[in-house]
């Protein structure tokens, strides 16, 4: 064997670990995030209720790059992982048998407060398992999606015919599955850094003010959708099944997006990729303003793709680009912060209101507009 070929293979095996962590990571939230609302539905809470529960999610994200700082200053980011997914999982045992909205709370509390920094840690070290080929985050990423679709199409099929139980038992297996595979992730370069430096050049970066605010607008949009799709599935008259097709249909849309995403940020840059997403978004937003029944809604989820997957890929790569060297995992914080803490605490603090006065009409409406927004945002700035 070439010097050449085998350091190909060390590469290759390299790149397993965050393959396999994806996989089981994704496959755990496939199981769990499309059905949580229908269990809340179905133990009494409103939707103003549920909202609350679902902004949780976004509030403690501002916690990440908390969990960032400490990951680049300790040089941690492989031993946090797995600390984050197990404290991210286990409290789920206990939610499947609440009733009482606070301790629902208390428990989703927890679980986000560990939740926050998962994606942001995974792809800090994907990205530096990547080196200069960061284009290729997608090739690893793409995992994640198939990872989705089985979760939700195989516990969606299980819960029309068990019941939503399930889903409180195959989440915490497949996040211990997550967490092993994380032990296993490749350790990053260490580079020597002033932290506190660097946490102020990259605050002051007014690239980064841009690029998190369009970031923002964009995630809103979406999570105005994405947090109540399943009850919006319920009331067209879907079912179980169809409601975990959905997802697996906009999973499977994600796979040739990410697969593509190396040649399209090469040939439109990470920016434009974004815009892309956020216009596309804007659209689908619409169309399931028009739609009169689930089979459409089920058609119209064929966007996902170039929504979700090219606003996360591009956006975990311009994030990487612009972050000071060493602070890498903070960067990825403060992008996961932006699109999925901002961003979902906003939508989903108003978006059950919306959604319980004024019907989903209004909801979808809101957060076409909103996402649009952060596109043209994204217009104004340069691509490097």
């Amino acid at each position: 064997m070439t010097l050449r070929a085998s350091l190909r293979d060390s590469a290759t095996k390299q790149l397993l670990a965050p393959k396999a962590f994806y996989f089981f990571w994704f496959t755990a939230l496939g199981s769990f995030m499309p059905f949580i609302t229908l269990h809340y539905r179905n133990i009494g809470l409103d939707l103003a209720q549920i909202g609350v529960l679902l902004a949780l999610g976004g509030i403690l994200q501002f916690v990440s790059p908390a969990w960032g700082l400490l990951a680049d200053a300790l040089r941690l980011r492989r031993l946090l992982l797995p600390v984050a997914v197990t404290g991210a999982v286990v409290p789920a045992v206990l939610l499947g048998v609440m009733t009482d909205f606070w301790a629902i709370f208390a428990l989703v509390v927890t679980m986000g407060l560990f939740f926050a920094p998962v994606g942001p840690l995974a792809d800090s070290a994907t990205l530096a398992a990547l080196g200069n080929a960061r284009e290729h985050y997608g090739s690893q990423r793409v995992w994640g999606a198939v990872g989705w679709g089985i979760g939700t199409v195989v516990v969606g099929w299980v819960v029309q015919h068990l019941g939503l139980g399930v889903i409180f038992w195959v989440y915490p297996l497949a996040g211990a599955l997550a967490a092993l595979a994380a032990l296993t992730m490749p350790r990053a370069e260490l580079v020597t850094v002033n932290v506190a430096q660097a946490a102020r050049r990259l605050l002051r970066d007014r690239r980064w003010a841009q690029f998190l605010g369009s970031a923002m607008l964009i995630g809103w949009g979406a999570a105005l959708v994405h947090g109540f799709f399943s009850l919006y599935m319920e009331d067209l008259g879907a079912g179980g099944a169809q409601i975990g097709l959905a997802h697996t249909i906009a999973s499977l849309s994600e796979l040739p997006v990410m697969a593509l995403s190396a040649f399209a940020l090469r040939r439109w840059g990470a920016r434009r990729l974004m815009m892309t997403a956020g216009f596309v978004y804007a659209i689908r937003m619409l169309l399931y303003l028009a739609a009169s029944s689930p089979e459409w809604a089920l058609f119209i989820q064929l966007l996902h793709g170039l929504c979700f997957a090219s606003l996360w890929t591009a956006g975990v790569v311009e994030a990487q680009r612009l972050a000071p060297p060493g602070l890498e995992a903070t960067a990825q914080s403060l992008f996961g912060m932006a699109t999925f803490g901002v961003a979902v605490a906003l939508a989903n603090a108003v978006g059950g209101v919306i959604y319980r006065d004024y019907g989903y009409g209004a909801l979808f409406a809101t957060a076409a507009l909103i996402a649009a927004l952060g596109a043209i945002g994204l217009a104004h700035g340069k691509e490097e």
